[in-house]
């Protein structure tokens, strides 16, 4: 994708808050053009002033003092808006952003996200989505202001003074393009780079507090700090090699900025022979060297477009995913039951490994409870991933007696609910976990749900009750307590299909007890899928139980 396309999309992207944008362009103009008028207004009058009292001769100083002052407010309450509106306007830009990224992400199947690690995606949403707000801060809008306040400048100029205007243009041209362009050059491959370094570094980081306590027990600690410290420098010296190519620009510019104030200072001198107004020398000399504040910022902005680029680059990479599940343009079919019928079905995750369910038969009928025993790797898991239409398999499955390839997958995720062990408990309270299942449950469907896990005793003797929050991925519970709240949170959803993936795993032997003779009770009408390696929990929970070996029900 060319760094055309990538600025078009941003563009596109942005279209929505171009009445914020735009706005906070007019104002920063207004500024620039409000400071330029001060130094040349000022330089004018302190030259005219002199040149009166030498020659003693009169002038009305109160309306050139006044354009100072007004100029003067203009500028400080210039800068405090346009910073003001800016940030609006980049905020809600992120925002938008974000929103967008995430509608994008929703209908993608996990098979097609396999390939981003937690981190990483998640570092999509925040990180690289934050990294484009110097599209807008530090390119879009600094550019359209040395645009129009460069323009604005030199045809001033040009009435009063056309060789300085000249000169100024062609030094404006440089400092604005030229160098701009070379900054741009020398840093997009560090920018680039420091973008994918700091990807890896967060993953990295991810992974080491996620598997601390493996880490830990491995030795491998010092292992992992060591690759982080190695990450940690390769993203420092790419932003110092960016930032280098930054900061000669900036010299570059300034040296074009002292270029400017000397050459126009020298032909207006010359000039005055001519006719020209002495007092307009200092006048057109400070005008010179204000014009280029307008230009100051397009070096920094420059040296982050690799950054952006990189980082705009990723997200679309995601976004312009098609989702691999979906269903026909027909709505959903309404389902007779409950029931499951899997019929040679087989499923791979990837072409190299081995078939997870290799020819699966089975039939689960409505209102059964069938227990799953297998070891680790049997495919018990994958009945799961495939009810939820998670990954495309081989086969057929039928769901309330219609092919599960007919349902939208919306529709699918409201009738089966999951408990799986490697379900996500957000930094939030209890009530908010519970809420993201049924936003509109209340507080006494929450209450009988934390009942029937075991667990309202634990929240009411809690200081705060539900309202208890329980940290980074439930890091304030126990393994236990986060796997029943995990529970809770799909029986709040009263599916009609349940499927629990090793329920009791990280409970004592009567806990565990409890907790399936309470499920049993709860879920009497209702088709649930235990899953589990315990045989001494699957007979407690029903008098089906299977057993699935390489994929197969081998009994």
């Amino acid at each position: 994708m060319s760094d055309w396309t990538v600025l078009r999309r941003l563009l596109a992207l942005a279209w929505p808050w171009r009445g914020w944008m735009s706005l906070s362009v007019l104002v920063a103009c207004a500024t620039v053009l409000a400071s330029v008028a001060l130094m040349g207004v000022a330089g004018w009058f302190i030259a005219a002033m002199g040149i009166a009292g030498v020659t003693t001769g009169m002038m009305n100083y109160f309306l050139p003092s006044a354009g100072i002052r007004f100029f003067a407010i203009v500028r400080t309450g210039g800068r405090y808006a346009d910073r003001l509106l800016s940030h609006e306007a980049t905020f809600r830009l992120l925002a938008g952003l974000r929103l967008w990224l995430f509608r994008k992400l929703v209908p993608l199947s996990p098979g097609q996200l396999q390939s981003r690690r937690g981190g990483d995606l998640a570092g999509s949403l925040q990180a690289d989505v934050d990294t484009l707000q110097h599209a807008y801060l530090r390119l879009a809008s600094p550019v359209a202001v040395a645009l129009v306040c460069g323009v604005a400048v030199v045809a001033t100029v040009a009435v009063l003074h056309p060789p300085t205007a000249v000169l100024l243009a062609v030094l404006l041209v440089v400092a604005g393009l030229a160098v701009p362009a070379l900054a741009r050059r020398a840093a997009a491959a560090p920018g680039a780079d420091a973008v994918a370094s700091r990807a890896d570094l967060r993953v990295a980081a991810v992974d080491l507090l996620q598997g601390l306590a493996d880490l830990r027990a491995a030795g491998a600690v010092e292992r992992h700090l060591v690759v982080l410290d190695g990450l940690g420098d390769r993203l420092a010296g790419n932003q110092c090699r960016a930032a280098t190519a930054g900061v000669v620009a900036e010299a570059a510019v300034g040296l074009s900025a002292g270029l400017a104030l000397w050459g126009a200072a020298l032909l207006a001198a010359a000039s005055v022979a001519a006719g020209l107004a002495p007092a307009l020398v200092p006048a057109l000399a400070l005008v010179a060297l204000a014009a280029f504040e307008a230009i100051a910022p397009l070096p920094a902005a420059m040296e982050r477009w690799g950054e952006v680029s990189a980082a705009a680059r990723r997200i679309f990479e995601l976004a312009d995913q098609s989702p691999t599940i979906v269903a026909g343009p027909a709505p959903s079919p309404v389902p007779h039951d409950a029931s499951v019928v899997f019929s040679s079905v087989r499923l791979r995750y990837a072409p190299d490994l081995p078939p997870a369910l290799d020819g699966l038969d089975l039939e689960i009928a409505d209102g059964d409870h069938l227990a799953i025993l297998g070891p680790s790797g049997a495919g018990k898991s994958s009945i799961a991933r495939l009810l939820l239409r998670f990954w495309e398999y081989e086969g057929e499955i039928r769901l309330g007696g219609h092919d599960l390839r007919r349902y939208r997958p919306d529709d699918l995720r409201r009738m089966v609910g999951v408990a799986t062990q490697d379900a996500q408990l957000f930094n939030g309270t209890i009530r908010d976990n519970l809420l993201m299942a049924a936003p509109d449950a209340d507080a006494a469907a929450m209450d009988r749900v934390l009942e029937i896990v075991q667990l309202a005793g634990f929240v009411l003797d809690l200081t705060d009750g539900i309202d208890t929050w329980i940290g980074e991925a439930g890091a304030r519970l126990s393994a236990g307590q986060a796997r029943r709240l995990v529970i809770a949170r799909a029986l709040l959803r009263n599916p009609r299909l349940l499927i629990l993936d090793e329920p009791t795993e990280n409970l004592d032997a009567a806990t565990a007890g409890r907790l399936l003779a309470s499920l049993r009770e709860e879920t009497a009408n209702r088709t649930v899928i235990l899953i589990t390696h315990d045989p001494r929990a699957a007979s407690q929970f029903t008098d089906r139980i299977v057993q699935m070996q390489a994929g197969r029900i081998v009994r």
